[in-house]
């Protein structure tokens, strides 16, 4: 009996060649929900006030050190980013720190999360993947400086989104205290 030394290179080469077309036909699909979400987006004050909601639930006492604001991804260079900045306001203990702005409500919470992460070596994750690590957060009124610049970080993909596709299933079945702190 005569086999192939490699039988799935064949089936390889056959899904390479059947794609190469489709996956053009799917970048005008992909376009077209693109602008159908976009028209369709919760306006930049509920955006906002999601945004808030999470921080107020996530870290009740630094809710009132953080801004944060909807902007256009023309502002990003046409893409999805984040920018985190000085808040111009900042006075010390009871004025906000930090401005974080987004295209979107769930680019504002990537950019607070990214702010916890990369300058107060904070983290903030579900209880099975290292849970709250908030020890080396500071006070109110304290939290690190970015330069003056500000900090800019474009996505790297045009549609991002809060959980992955199977959380409803699989992770929240059963809705408990940890998943109601960062639904938005």
């Amino acid at each position: 009996m005569d086999r192939l030394p490699f039988p799935a290179i064949p089936l390889l080469l056959a899904l390479l060649f059947a794609t190469s077309h489709s996956s053009t036909v799917g970048v005008g699909y992909i376009s077209r929900l693109l602008e159908t979400q976009g028209r369709e987006r919760a306006p930049a004050a509920v955006q906002v006030a999601a945004a808030k909601g999470v921080l107020r639930r996530l870290l009740p006492s630094h809710h009132s050190s953080f801004e944060f604001e909807i902007i256009s991804k023309e502002a990003c260079g046409g893409d999805y980013c984040f920018v985190i900045g000085n808040h111009p306001a900042y006075g010390g203990r009871g004025t906000p720190d930090i401005l974080i702005s987004g295209v979107t409500g769930v680019e504002v919470l990537a950019g607070l999360h990214w702010y916890l992460k990369h300058w107060c070596s904070s983290h903030v994750s579900w209880d099975k993947t290292g849970g709250m690590q908030l020890q080396s957060l500071p006070q109110s009124g304290f939290f690190p400086r970015v330069q003056d610049t500000g900090i800019v970080i474009q996505r790297p993909v045009p549609w991002n989104y809060y959980q992955n596709a199977v959380t409803s299933s699989f992770k929240c079945n059963v809705v408990n205290h940890e998943y109601s702190l960062v639904i938005i």
